[in-house]
Formats: structure tokens, C-alpha cells, sequence
């Protein structure tokens, strides 16, 4: 929103959640009809047609979005362009076990991965390298709050697996790469509707929140060189794949054999967006002139050495570094004013203070009812 809305873009935002973006100086609701990202295509079909303007590109920021979009009828994909590849490709990625399949197939290394029913074939010794992980990642995070469940032992690993089972909550269980957040590097950027991948850049982790299955809280952009291995895979995927659109990549370094495995794909914007943008590779404003059929430029090369930062969860990701001895990435502040993050934001300074009251809130209640401990209320 930031992105296009900086560039002069007018921009209209869809989706029943309205909690701090709502108080962004670009948000727009969408002009006579509110819909929800729950809503189906023909829904979404619906809305489009009554917009009152001829024209317009679509930016999925989820995964259901995404799926909802590249399902639309053509009809209404030639007057109001999605920024995502054909559906079968975004099923492929939001599927975790067909995206493994996929890799598989076009020779990209990947973590191990094993339907839940080759539970016996893991050993006692390597189950604790395995954790359980959801098919759908954003229907599980709506309904458990976590990314995936560690196996505990044997007996409680197959409970777990028999209640998702009831619940017809589908997952996998995938070999979790050993090594630091460090260790894992994300290759961002935008690849035009002629298949070429136009703009791409490289990230490392420097933390994340919380640890094993948290998000990124601090990022570093680094040389193409350091992730030169990883670039080739993800090249030689996407061409198999026929992928279009906004990407975002994470590959995990397995020092064990040497290789960066492919961990998953964002067919979409993803939390760490606003740094392409601050490298000098402005990934939306090129995602919005293809799909109008206008011409755009990229530039040679990007930043390296820019961080984004996600403040506050970056400030328990640190705080549980100093508890293990761990500084990665220094005092949080320092990235809070020297580039890009997820909430602040010097041109659009409202949804940092909305943040800020519902963190507050939050907190507020915790105390209340006594889940905060006092060590951990004077970090926060």
C-alpha cells in the first residue's frame, strides 16, 4: 500500500481486518462494497465489476488472496489484473507437500519431507529433527497461533497427528535444517509476465521471533554471490513452474552437505517488502506497469547492507539472544531509523501509534491476569 500509494498510485484495500493499516494516510476502502478475504472468486468477480473505474491491478497479500484472485474468470482478469501466477502454480506453492513434490521434480534440494503415516519410518533418534508441519500454513496460524508443532516423543507425536486428522487439518512432517536463524537467506523480487525474473535481491536473517517457527524480526541485504547456489535453484523452479509475479524465497544452508534448500515461495508481498523498495528495487511499481502493459525500467544492481526491522517483535528476538549470549544484529534502535521496517514510518507516521495502543492493550490484559512475568514485563 505504502509502495504505490508513494508512487502516486491510488489505492482501494479489500478485507474485513482494518487494525493499523487502516490508519495509513493511503487506505482506501473499496469504493461500494466491502469484501473480506474469505469471500470466493464469484464474490470478488461481483465487487470488480461494479468498481467505477475501467481499470485496475490487484495485489494479493495472502495466501487466500492470492488463490482467490488467480481464480477469477478471464473476463474479469483482462479489465482487473491480479499480480499472481496461474492458479495451479499458487496451489502448487501454498501447498507445502506439492510444493515439496515440486522441487523434487526439478531437482532442487529441499528439506525431507514424510506424510504422516511414514511416521514409523523416522527413528527415535532423528524424530526430535522433525516437527510437524501444516499443508495450508495460513488456515493452521488462524487456528492454532503457531507456524508448526515440535514432536515431543513417539506416543505423543501420534497423538497429535490423530487429532489433526479428526480435525481434517492435513500436515506434513518436515526435517528442520539445523543451524542459526542466521543460516537461512531469502531471494526477493519480480518476475514479468514473459517469465523473466526482472528484479531480484538477497536477504539474510539476522534474527527472528520465535525461534524455531517465527518470523523474520531483522534483516540484512547481502551480495547476489552469497546466495548464488540458492538464485540457480530458484531459476531453475520457476521455469519449470511456469511462475509469474512478486516472490519471495527462503532457502535454509545445510552445512551438513553444503547446500541451500528451499524451505517455501511467497507468490505474494511478503512482511519484508518495504526493503526492496529501500534497496532501490521498487518490486510493486514494476508488478503494476506489467500488468498494465507498460514499459518499466530496474536498476543494475541494488543495496547491500540495508536492514528492515520488525520493532517490537525484534525486541523479544534480541532480548532472547542476550539470554543465550547471543547479539546478532546489535541493540534493536539501531535499525529502528536507518531503513525500512514493517509498521514505522516518517511519511505515513499514523499506524505506529495504532500499533503501539493495541500493543499497550495486550499487555494491559496480560498483566491482569498474571501471564506476564515480571522480568519479561520490564523488557517489554
Amino acid at each position: 500500500m505504502r509502495a504505490c500509494g508513494r508512487a502516486g498510485v491510488p489505492v482501494y484495500n479489500a478485507g474485513s481486518d482494518r487494525t493499523t493499516i487502516g490508519r495509513s494516510r493511503w487506505f482506501r476502502p473499496v469504493p461500494g462494497a466491502d469484501v473480506s478475504e474469505s469471500a470466493s472468486p464469484d464474490r470478488v468477480a461481483e465487487v470488480l465489476r461494479a468498481l467505477p473505474f475501467d481499470r485496475s491491478v490487484l495485489f494479493p497479500c495472502s495466501d487466500r488472496w492470492a488463490l482467490t484472485l488467480a481464480a477469477l474468470p478471464s473476463e474479469i482478469i483482462a479489465r482487473h489484473t491480479p499480480v499472481t501466477a496461474p492458479l495451479p502454480v499458487v496451489q502448487t506453492l501454498v501447498d507445502k507437500e506439492a510444493f515439496a513434490h515440486a522441487a523434487a521434480a526439478h531437482g532442487v534440494p529441499a528439506p525431507r519431507l514424510l506424510e504422516p503415516q511414514q511416521l514409523p519410518d523416522i527413528s527415535d533418534g532423528d524424530l526430535p529433527h522433525f516437527f510437524i508441519k501444516p499443508r495450508d500454513s495460513q488456515m493452521f496460524s488462524d487456528r492454532f497461533g503457531v507456524k508448526a508443532f515440535t514432536p515431543m516423543d513417539r506416543a505423543r507425536t501420534q497423538e497429535m497427528l490423530g487429532q489433526l486428522a479428526a480435525e481434517r487439518i492435513e500436515v506434513v512432517l518436515q526435517e528442520l535444517i539445523p543451524g542459526p536463524p542466521t543460516d537461512h537467506v531469502f531471494l526477493d523480487g519480480y518476475v514479468d509476465r514473459r517469465s523473466t525474473i526482472r528484479a531480484c535481491l538477497a536477504r539474510r536473517r539476522l534474527r527472528m521471533h520465535p525461534q524455531p517457527f517465527g518470523n523474520s524480526t531483522l534483516s540484512v541485504t547481502i551480495p547476489m554471490r552469497e546466495a548464488a547456489a540458492a538464485r540457480e535453484s530458484l531459476e531453475r523452479l520457476f521455469a519449470g513452474l511456469g511462475f509469474v509475479g512478486l516472490f519471495d524465497a527462503e532457502f535454509a544452508f545445510d552445512a551438513r552437505d553444503g547446500l541451500f534448500k528451499i524451505v517455501e515461495v511467497n507468490g505474494r508481498p511478503w512482511w519484508q517488502l518495504a526493503l526492496a523498495g529501500g534497496s532501490g528495487l521498487d518490486v510493486c511499481g514494476m508488478a503494476y506497469h506489467d500488468a498494465l502493459g507498460e514499459p518499466f525500467t530496474v536498476p543494475s544492481e541494488y543495496r547491500i547492507g540495508r536492514t528492515w526491522v520488525h520493532p517490537v517483535p525484534d525486541l523479544s528476538a534480541w532480548w532472547d539472544g542476550v539470554k543465550r549470549g547471543d547479539r546478532t544484529g546489535g541493540f534493536p534502535a539501531r535499525a529502528w531509523f536507518t531503513g525500512p521496517n514493517t509498521v514505522c514510518s516518517w511519511d505515513d507516521p499514523w499506524p505506529v501509534l495504532d500499533e503501539l495502543g493495541r500493543l499497550a492493550r495486550i499487555t494491559f490484559r496480560k498483566v491482569r491476569s498474571g501471564r506476564v512475568e515480571p522480568d519479561r514485563r520490564r523488557a517489554g
